[in-house]
């Protein structure tokens, strides 16, 4: 036989022996067992020292901006299709400046006199049984771990805070001071919100997360309720400055025209029969003014009454497609599978180790 066509075999191939790893697996199956059952054992405590955490979720659906009217939208023809296709909304981008779009709510929500006032609204604390003021919740220790291993000593940390003293009368009433301890208390506050925005059909979804179910519900609620306070304040803004303003000048043309009616009525009431013509043209003159007064304030009247349409028509409506629920399981952690990833991580560990120990190195990169 030529010795040419036998097939010499590569150097560089490594060969699998499995009879020689199920050889090593059977060597050291103890210590396989053993750092499996450890790996498995630290991630069922890890699971247990981590705090049960609870999330409830608000889907809200807020009211399209109608301002551009039906030519608009209709203009844009095919060109509002493909951007819809590729997630834009046209019609909220040529929207009026004085809409605000759902993109921004998220940075409402995280915006610091929004958190504020939100950490001031008074929460049902379920496991003392009473209405607290969410800053204070958030103040004191709620860890449900069963273990206690990474529990935070929040006193601790309240006490070692140094804070900024500055004098009053320095800073703008612009301006914003806030402690470290309601820094820490807002900073925890802005992680447990999230907003998500659906940029094709503009639906809100708010998540609220709290070691406690009802916290959790009592946060979502309270975000929805702050954003629609805010939204529709913002939108209707103008228009109640307007009716504010017709409503202070109705008032005073009312109290102009009263008054001109009663100094009509006591003179004639004081110069009955009264046949001088400087008399007849002192009525006449009061009686100009008391109709002048009255067709100001008949005036304004309309004008108010047209006030409070447009505030009406103003006020954006939210539609809440689905409200806070208390959450009936926890969100996190999920202690079933950190325990099965620590069980597999262990056993690739000790097959790792094992490998080690079996195979000749010097071989292996002879």
């Amino acid at each position: 036989m030529n010795e040419s066509n036998v097939t010499q075999p590569n150097s560089d191939e490594i060969a699998i022996n499995f009879a020689e790893v199920w050889k090593a697996i059977n060597q050291y199956k103890l210590t396989i067992l053993f750092v499996t059952v450890l790996f498995t054992a630290l991630g069922v405590l890890l699971s247990l020292s981590l705090d049960s955490k609870y999330e409830s979720e608000v889907k809200l659906l807020p009211e399209v901006d109608s301002k551009l009217g039906g030519s608009s939208s209709s203009s844009l023809g095919g060109l509002s299709s493909l951007a819809g296709l590729a997630g834009i909304n046209l019609s909220g981008a040529m929207a009026g400046s004085d809409a605000i779009q759902p993109a921004m709510y998220p940075e409402i929500v995280q915006s610091i006199p929004f958190l504020q006032e939100l950490s001031q609204s008074p929460v049902y604390n379920l496991k003392q049984k009473k209405f607290q003021k969410l800053s204070d919740y958030i103040k004191q220790d709620n860890s449900n771990a069963p273990i206690a291993i990474f529990k935070r000593d929040k006193n601790k940390e309240i006490s070692d805070m140094e804070n900024i003293n500055i004098p009053k009368g320095v800073l703008s009433p612009e301006l914003i001071n806030i402690t470290k301890q309601e820094s820490n208390i807002l900073r925890e506050l802005k992680e447990s919100i999230v907003i998500e925005i659906d940029k094709k059909s503009n639906l809100i979804r708010i998540t609220a997360s709290s070691l406690d179910p009802v916290i959790s519900a009592n946060i979502a609620n309270l975000v929805l309720t702050q954003l629609r306070t805010y939204i529709i304040h913002y939108r209707t803004e103008k228009a109640r400055k307007e009716l504010n303003f017709l409503i202070e000048r109705q008032a005073e043309a009312r109290k102009r025209y009263d008054q001109a009616l009663f100094t009509l009525s006591n003179y004639k009431d004081q110069n009955r029969n009264v046949f001088l013509n400087v008399a007849k043209d002192q009525g006449k003159k009061l009686q100009y003014e008391v109709d002048l007064a009255f067709n100001v304030y008949s005036n304004l009247t309309n004008q108010t009454t047209e006030a409070k349409i447009k505030l009406q028509k103003e006020t954006p409506v939210f539609k809440v497609l689905e409200p806070a629920q208390v959450p009936l399981r926890r969100a996190s952690p999920k202690r079933s599978l950190i325990t099965i990833g620590a069980l597999f991580l262990g056993l690739f560990s000790a097959l790792i180790v094992v490998f080690f120990k079996s195979v000749n190195m010097k071989e292996l990169l002879a």
